[in-house]
This record gives C-alpha cells, sequence and structure tokens, in this order.
C-alpha cells in the first residue's frame, strides 16, 4: 500500500509538472505578452530527494485586437496591426529533500515583434533572453496518505542584462517588444493540491505573486497576481484530460514623467498598462513510457478588461516535455 501510494504521489508530481505551464508568467510587457510566455514549473510540488526534473517548452501567441476597458477599439489611430512572438523555455528542478526543493528557469525569444501600421517605422524584434528566476520551494504540508500536499515558494526574478534593447536608431524598443524587464523582482508561490485517487480526479489551486524593481531608467512593471484552479482526470491510461481556470490581475506600471513645467521629472503610472483577465485553458498530458510526459494546452479569454488601450492576446498556444531523474544524488557511505 505504502509503495503504491509513494508511486502515485511521484505521478501526481510528474503531471502537475505539466500542468504549472499554464500559469507561470513573465509579464515583460502589458499586451502581447499576456497570457504568456510559461516557464515550466513554478507552483508545482517538492520532489523526491535527490531527483531532478528537466522541463522544456515552446509557445507562440498572437495579438492584433486593441482593448479599451472590456471593448474592442475600433481606433485608425492604432499604432501596430498586430504583435506576436515565439518563446522557447527551460525548468531545472532538484529535491534538496524530501520537504525542499530548487528550482532554475529561464527562456529565450526566438522573435517579440510589433507590426505598425506606418511601413517608415522598423519592426522592433525584441529577440533575446527573457528574466530567470531562481526558486526554493518547500512542502509545508505533505499528506501522501491523503493525498494533500500545501506548497510554498519564493524566489528571485534576475535579468541576464541591465540594458534594455534599442532599435536601429539607438532608442529603446516599445514595451511590448522588449524581451525582459531588465531588472529584479521577487516571486511567491502557494500550491494547494488533493487528489481523489477512487474517481481518479485530482484539483488544486495555484497562486503567484509578483513585485518588480525598476530598470537602469526607473521604470518598473507593475505588480502581477495569478490564482488558478485545475482539474485533471484521467481519460484512458497514460493520458489525462486538464481544464485551467485562470484569473490574472497586473498593476500599472511606473515611470518617470517630466513636469508639464518641463522643469524636471515626477514618478507616476504609465499609461496604457493594467488589466484584468480570465482565461480558460483545456489541455492534455500523456505520459511517454512512463519517462516522459508531453503536455499541449491552449489559452481561451473569458473575460478581459484593460486600462488605456492595450493590443491584447487572439490566441496562445503551447507544447511542454517533462522527463523526471530519481536517486541522482551521492550515495550516503554506509557504516560499517
Amino acid at each position: 500500500m505504502f509503495i503504491s501510494l509513494q508511486l502515485n504521489k511521484k505521478l501526481f508530481i510528474l503531471i502537475l509538472t505539466t500542468l504549472g505551464l499554464s500559469v507561470n508568467f513573465e509579464t515583460y510587457a502589458q499586451c502581447c505578452s499576456t497570457g504568456s510566455p510559461v516557464g515550466a514549473s513554478s507552483y508545482v510540488g517538492v520532489l523526491n530527494k535527490n531527483s531532478i526534473r528537466f522541463t522544456t517548452f515552446f509557445r507562440h501567441s498572437y495579438s492584433e485586437t486593441y482593448f479599451s476597458g472590456t471593448k474592442p477599439s475600433a481606433d485608425s489611430l492604432d499604432m501596430a496591426n498586430n504583435a506576436h512572438y515565439s518563446y522557447a523555455g527551460l525548468s531545472i528542478e532538484y529535491g534538496i529533500s524530501h520537504k525542499l526543493t530548487a528550482q532554475f528557469d529561464m527562456g529565450y525569444f526566438f522573435n517579440k515583434i510589433l507590426d505598425y501600421r506606418n511601413t517608415l517605422l522598423t519592426d522592433p524584434n525584441g529577440k533575446g533572453f527573457s528574466n530567470g528566476l531562481a526558486l526554493l520551494k518547500y512542502g509545508i504540508y505533505v499528506n501522501p496518505a491523503k493525498l494533500i500536499e500545501v506548497t510554498g515558494g519564493m524566489g528571485l526574478k534576475f535579468p541576464f542584462s541591465r540594458t534594455l534593447m534599442v532599435n536601429s536608431g539607438g532608442n529603446p524598443l516599445p514595451l511590448d517588444a522588449r524581451p525582459s524587464t531588465n531588472a529584479l523582482g521577487i516571486v511567491g508561490t502557494l500550491m494547494v493540491s488533493k487528489e481523489f485517487q477512487d474517481i481518479k480526479l485530482r484539483s488544486f489551486i495555484l497562486n503567484r505573486y509578483e513585485y518588480n524593481f525598476s530598470n537602469i531608467n526607473e521604470y518598473r512593471s507593475g505588480q502581477l497576481l495569478l490564482n488558478s484552479l485545475f482539474v485533471s482526470k484521467r481519460i484512458v491510461p497514460r493520458l489525462f484530460g486538464i481544464v485551467q481556470l485562470r484569473n490574472e490581475v497586473h498593476g500599472k506600471d511606473s515611470e518617470k514623467i517630466a513636469d508639464e513645467e518641463g522643469t524636471g521629472y515626477h514618478h507616476g503610472f504609465s499609461a496604457n498598462t493594467g488589466y484584468h483577465l480570465v482565461m480558460l485553458t483545456p489541455q492534455v498530458s500523456y505520459s511517454i513510457a512512463g519517462k516522459w510526459n508531453l503536455s499541449i494546452m491552449y489559452d481561451v479569454p473569458v473575460y478581459k478588461n484593460y486600462q488605456g488601450k492595450q493590443l491584447s492576446p487572439e490566441y496562445s498556444y503551447a507544447v511542454s516535455l517533462t522527463r523526471d531523474f530519481s536517486d541522482v544524488g551521492i550515495p550516503e557511505k554506509k557504516n560499517k
């Protein structure tokens, strides 16, 4: 019975890893980054001691409609036709103990493009590394017998470069084309999960909070709060169907703003920033030979409310692949 519970727990953690793909955000810009990119396994429970998990994923997102409040904007003066990006990420986790797991995330934008209506403007391509994340997760309450887990995490977001990316004219890229915040940030996570083994159903609540500091230009991305509810059900052996309902609130950015008299600057909220989104994300997850886990997901907007006027995602999808390795630590010497 104990062995069976341990195996179920390992499978549960593996599935949670791919589920976490839908909710770990690096929100580098207000519009076209919304709903992506994902960084593989935040909010996931702790690993077994001396276990390593590798997760790699790809996400694509496309935006073409401006929203003001809860309604689309039809303003002919809107700057861009569309915005889109392709992003790949990697997450590595290591079980330091049965209750403590270390995690490192990083990612790269192959492109992050604003397609301007004015053909005289150069379409900026913000390709490059996104922010990294170093996180420690602790199992506050882990009960394999009752299949309940409460895990909290705290981590540091960091840029691979503090220098802002510029276009061919030497000017900083627009906010929605930047691959990174170019600033430090603090991340807190909390996961509460419960498995119902008799009906092969799992449910869990995932929460994430981000606070960002200012970059070298004294621009600060707003605070981010994510709350997600997941329900997972086994369809057939090795194949799982998952539905996620995610609530995403991003505060307004702040920046240096010139005084009306033109004699100095003050700090204030940046225009056209801040939003509230509700997303529905269906997903399927398949275990390959009991070693690899393949997951495919698609974001469906349910509710949108933007401050000012911002581009809003039309669609976003992701594919991930996960592999766990057990007992990779240095063997302990036995006393003779």
